[in-house]
């Protein structure tokens, strides 16, 4: 009788501590998707001054610029 209550107790006492952890895991997964969300990323300002300026594609960089990267191709393969 006595060891049905220990085992009892201890199988309550893990299912309440893996509730425990489900919750705490389950928070920083919503926290983390919550700043995630939040966060905003922006074309630097490099990126937008030369397309507004025009120029040569450069295509080792993936910008416009002036032509003059010694180790830019400015031609499609």
């Amino acid at each position: 009788m006595q060891e049905s209550k220990v085992n009892n107790f201890f199988k309550h006492l893990v299912k309440a501590l893996l509730a425990a952890v489900r919750f705490v895991l389950g928070f920083f997964v919503d926290a983390a998707k919550l700043l995630a969300s939040s966060t905003k990323t922006a074309p630097a300002d490099d990126e937008l001054n030369n397309s507004f300026r025009g120029g040569v594609m450069n295509h080792r960089t993936g910008k416009f610029d002036d032509g003059s990267d010694p180790a830019g191709w400015y031609e499609r393969d």
